[in-house]
């Protein structure tokens, strides 16, 4: 009989050999693909992770520089070639709502307000990047709106200053000026309407900030009224609760801090909007602070005289003109008695304002606004039409709105002995 033994343990070891080189290879296998499977789910589900697919049009081989949009410039992240198809895709991470850049030069941008987690598509034309269509980002289609809505008053208001300027008769122009002057505050007003309501029903979006700080010009901002302070109160505390450690939302807070100190300051100066013409009527003075022809900031509250005229009138208007030429026999019988004039001029242009005080040889103080009809103090006195004056007694207080020559002499020869 065959001694299948020593057979049976050459078998068994054969097999031990080949289980455990198998073994350790399909458990190597397995565990590669395991660790390939895992790295492909996180790369997936990374959830600060964002995307920004677009088509540029007309853009094949320009560079795109993505940046964030800080409270105080921007941070350049990378630059990105649009390939041969007009296309391009970044990848980046934020763990919280943030403003970026995306520029083919300076002017030519899209502002984006990114969420992380988005898948963002973009596409627009080469030559206004501004004007691009978007899918995937509800906060940077918030803030394009914002600023296309902007972009439109702006024309709106920029072809009524055409209009002025296209006259050459100054008569005819005096004759329409106060329809114009109307027109202009509707546009103005309708734009802050809308940066209200959308503010209103976008409380917890970043985008709302775009809405608070949107101006006009350098000086001139969309939300222009005292009691729009109340707007940047609520969407700080909302962005607080939200997002405390986005920095747009802390430079917020602290605006909002300051703001609401100066607020209170200027809570008399709501009363003014409810002056009626009457020489009995008595208000505390608002200041204003403005510079004269030689670039020096006057004080209002700083000046040294026992009655003020305080007066809006612009070089155009040719009411405010005569009124002047009226008013220099008073002021140069009065002044040394304690009587000055704070005129403050509305023009646009300073060369215009500076020629007409020239002309006219006017000695008192004169300041300018070359915010014109956006002026922040014609708004705060209430100023409807040029010229507005106001007479300030010792005291500080408005004793007459508009006062004839006749009043003001009568005035004067009783209190300036």
């Amino acid at each position: 009989m065959i001694n299948l033994e020593p057979f049976k343990k050459n078998l068994t070891n054969l097999d031990n050999n080949f289980y455990k080189k198998y073994y350790n290879y399909f458990n190597m296998k397995h565990l590669i693909y395991f660790l390939i499977g895992i790295t492909l789910l996180t790369s997936c589900n990374t959830p600060n992770r964002f995307e920004i697919k677009g088509t540029i049009e007309n853009g094949k081989g320009k560079q795109l520089t993505f940046s964030e949009l800080l409270v105080n410039g921007t941070s350049k992240i990378k630059d990105v070639k649009i390939n041969d198809k007009g296309s391009f895709v970044i990848k980046h991470e934020t763990n919280i709502p943030r403003f970026y850049h995306l520029a083919i030069s300076e002017k030519n941008f899209l502002t984006l307000l990114i969420e992380p987690g988005e898948k963002v598509s973009i596409n627009a034309m080469a030559s206004d990047l501004s004007q691009a269509q978007i899918i995937g980002s509800e906060g940077t289609v918030y803030v394009q709106k914002l600023s296309n809505q902007l972009a439109y008053t702006k024309e709106r208001l920029d072809s009524i200053q055409n209009y002025i300027d296209s006259f050459e008769d100054q008569n005819r122009l005096n004759e329409e000026m106060e329809e114009i002057n109307q027109k202009y505050a509707e546009i103005v007003d309708e734009q802050r309407d809308s940066s209200i309501k959308f503010i209103v029903s976008n409380l917890n979006s970043l985008a709302s900030i775009v809405a608070l700080y949107q101006k006009y010009d350098d000086e001139n901002y969309v939300l222009y009224k005292n009691r729009d302070i109340q707007y940047i109160k609520i969407v700080s505390e909302a962005l607080q609760k939200e997002y405390p450690e986005s920095q747009h939302v802390k430079a917020l807070i602290a605006d909002k801090d300051n703001l609401l100190k100066r607020y209170e300051q200027l809570k008399v100066n709501q009363k003014l909007s409810e002056l009626a013409e009457s020489q009995a009527t008595v208000y505390n003075v608002p200041e204003i602070y403005l510079p004269n022809q030689s670039g020096d900031s006057i004080s209002l509250n700083e000046v040294n005289a026992k009655y003020i005229l305080l007066s809006f009138w612009a070089s155009w208007n040719e009411e405010s003109m005569n009124r002047n030429v009226e008013l220099l026999d008073l002021y140069k019988k009065y002044h040394i008695k304690g009587f000055e004039i704070y005129q403050v001029s509305l023009d646009t242009k300073i060369e215009n304002w500076m020629r007409a005080i020239n002309f006219d040889q006017l000695p008192w103080i004169n300041v300018i606004d070359t915010n014109g009809r956006t002026s922040y103090y014609a708004k705060l006195y209430n100023v409807k039409t040029l010229p507005t004056s106001y007479l300030i007694n010792p005291e500080g207080e408005i004793v007459s709105i508009n006062p004839s020559k006749a009043l003001l002499e009568s005035t004067f020869q009783y209190n300036l002995k």
